[in-house]
């Protein structure tokens, strides 16, 4: 899978899958250093993924920009190019307005995959 660099920050495109929709987010940081894969609370809404406040299971991500509380949801699938994951956990929080990315995907996602990130040729690959 290739990436960009954005203001020296690697970015991808995810579609995830929910409920038989599905929802490209184009503008996702790659983040080894974050332990959870965090989607956008509000871009997550377009395709039916809200927040079951009832049922919620709150986590607290720490991070250098301080903490924020997340809501912790399972997704049916989630894609990256050609790396899939079945009834994945994600964490949905306000990644957009308090960070500028409509997501994160975090080192949850390249330890089930056992991916590398190779800067040289700007791309993610299997070990």
């Amino acid at each position: 899978m290739k990436f960009q660099m954005d203001d020296r920050l690697p970015l991808v495109s995810v579609e995830i899958e929910y409920a038989g929709q599905k929802k490209t987010f184009s503008n996702v940081l790659l983040d080894t250093g974050c332990s959870s894969t965090i989607l956008d609370t509000d871009l997550c809404e377009e395709i039916g993924l809200m927040l079951d406040l009832e049922n919620a299971i709150t986590r607290k991500m720490y991070g250098i920009g301080g903490t924020e509380i997340c809501i912790e949801q399972k997704v049916s699938g989630m894609n990256i190019d050609e790396f899939r994951l079945n009834n994945f956990t994600i964490q949905l929080g306000d990644v957009r307005e308090m960070h500028g990315f409509d997501g994160i995907i975090g080192s949850d996602f390249f330890l089930a995959h056992k991916l590398i990130i190779n800067f040289e040729n700007m791309e993610v690959r299997k070990n």
